[in-house]
């Protein structure tokens, strides 16, 4: 059964606290990471992908419904110099609610971490 939940407004993770990785997978020289901490006293989650390339594209997924269906969130798109993290998406405590970290590398494959 799906769980209903607010369309999230997405914000900026610089100042959360108590951020850690909570899932990463190590993807062709990279490391893809979600990433969780507290913003105003919630928990989030982002995407962060580490030695990123130019053209690399990051995202998160989350599902309402266990895993059955998958929805992106944040999807950025890394330029030389640039982010290589999303802004970040409140988190839920409902057991249907899932999150994970995703990418399509420029010059590879797509890769995703297992679910939070």
């Amino acid at each position: 059964m799906s769980v209903t939940t607010r369309q999230d407004q997405m914000v900026d993770p610089t100042p959360a606290t108590d951020k850690k990785n909570v899932e990463s997978a190590v993807v062709e020289g990279r490391t893809l990471e979600l990433r969780v901490g507290n913003i105003n006293g919630v928990q989030h989650v982002w995407t962060r992908l580490t030695e990123p390339k130019p053209g690399d594209v990051i995202w998160i997924e989350r599902t309402t419904d266990g895993g059955a269906h998958w929805k992106a969130f944040g999807k950025r798109t890394i330029t030389a110099g640039g982010r290589n993290y999303t802004d970040a998406l409140r988190t839920d405590p409902s057991d249907q609610v899932r999150m994970r970290a995703h990418t399509d590398l420029k010059d590879g494959d797509a890769y995703q971490t297992a679910p939070f």
